[in-house]
């Protein structure tokens, strides 16, 4: 079956404080674009020579997954946030630079990436790549949920306002330096007691927090299968194919260890 591709305008542009901007897309292609899927994601589309229309084939464009951080169907309106790091990938440099009015094309949505509402506590984990989700996933937790969200920002002035359950606390870690890796909050969900009967845990970020989690919270603390999220969206010295590549050895090697017991 052929990708759908949406081609939509820019509308609003804002900062959410130092390091990360939102982006208001809209257009007549989100008509049968679904509800209710905020926490899944879209695949941006940025050509790869700007100089010339490139054709329609996949190889011609850098792809790269954004949260859905909105969606308002009537008014035909995605909004997406994204973290501003230069010019080093295709898609900071043209969050950095939108102006109203520009057009981007994108594919999708995949699915909603939610935690089960069936949990008694819920922790969440992650450095600004994996803030978008986390933020709508706070704000999609009953009222009298409790736990605790760990979240990596480059700077205090990159703490947002987060609309979540007054039983959620929210620990702010400071990490002006995000190349040089994620020590404190790694040692930051070292320290965290999982609580509750029924607990659920959303870890997302670079891969050295993804490669800790697992072996914390799926084999250390035994969490189930169907309580955990554990992802990475980026990996130190790797473009977007490299971090894919190396995701994909980790979880490899995970089930050769656990198919043969090793210790």
């Amino acid at each position: 079956m052929a990708v759908l591709i949406r081609k939509l305008k820019v509308i609003n542009s804002q900062e959410l404080g130092k390091n990360m901007r939102r982006i208001t897309l809209q257009g007549n292609d989100l008509a049968d674009f679904p509800e209710n899927q905020e926490s899944g994601y879209v695949k941006m589309r940025f050509p790869k020579n700007s100089d010339h229309e490139p054709t329609d084939t996949k190889k011609n464009f850098d792809l790269r997954s954004y949260t859905i951080r909105a969606f308002n169907l009537e008014k035909r309106e995605l909004v997406l946030d994204f973290l501003l790091h230069g010019d080093s990938g295709p898609a900071s440099k043209w969050a950095s630079s939108a102006q109203i009015g520009d057009s981007i094309e994108i594919a999708g949505p995949g699915p909603a990436i939610l935690a089960a509402d069936a949990a008694d506590w819920y922790l969440f984990v992650g450095d600004m790549t994996a803030l978008p989700a986390i933020a709508v996933n706070l704000e999609k937790l009953s009222p009298e949920s409790k736990g605790i969200a760990l979240l990596e920002i480059n700077s205090s002035e990159d703490k947002q306002d987060l609309k979540k359950p007054e039983g959620v606390e929210v620990k702010w870690i400071i990490n002006s330096d995000p190349l040089t890796g994620c020590e404190d909050l790694i040692k930051a969900l070292s320290c965290v007691e999982i609580k509750g009967v029924n607990p659920f845990a959303w870890v997302a970020g670079e891969f050295e927090l993804l490669r800790f989690a697992r072996k914390l919270l799926k084999h250390d603390k035994a969490l189930p299968k169907d309580s955990l999220y554990l992802s990475c969206y980026w990996k130190i010295g790797e473009d977007d194919p490299g971090m894919k590549k190396a995701k994909a050895a980790l979880i490899l090697f995970d089930s050769i260890k656990n198919l043969f017991s090793f210790k």
